[in-house]
């Protein structure tokens, strides 16, 4: 089973099996300039999966800075853990994904990645995220 999840898309458009929320309009990161981003830039979804068990989530981004960047993942409250995107070709370009294995309760479940939040000290770099896919 495979379910993707918004990233720059619409999560109301069908397919879509997840719902997400960013207190940055749908940006990781503050790219919008609004407020502090080291309080609060991160976007949390909200995943209904219909057994527990070992998912692993798949994440197409893109990451233009020439350098490594990072970010945190945490998942229904637990450890925060780092997501390392390598630099692409640039900006735009979703050539690349990442993944992570995630224990993930049947129903609903919060994923969250952050270039930082509460409790989270913070990512660095930047990356641009396209789309994200839990498979089972």
């Amino acid at each position: 089973m495979a379910r993707r999840l918004a990233g720059d898309e619409d999560p109301a458009r069908p397919g879509v099996q997840g719902c997400c929320l960013s207190l940055s309009h749908g940006y990781v990161g503050r790219v919008d300039g609004t407020t502090n981003a080291r309080d609060d830039s991160f976007v949390d979804f909200q995943v209904d999966v219909p057994t527990a068990g070992t998912y692993t989530m798949a994440i197409k981004y893109a990451n233009g800075t020439g350098a490594t960047s990072t970010q945190g993942l945490a998942y229904n409250g637990g450890a925060w853990s780092t997501i390392s995107y390598l630099a692409t070709a640039g900006w735009g370009q979703f050539t690349d994904s990442v993944s992570a294995t995630l224990t993930l309760y049947a129903g609903f479940n919060t994923i969250r990645l952050a270039k930082s939040a509460p409790f989270y000290a913070g990512g660095t770099g930047y990356a641009e995220l396209d789309s994200t896919t839990l498979t089972q």
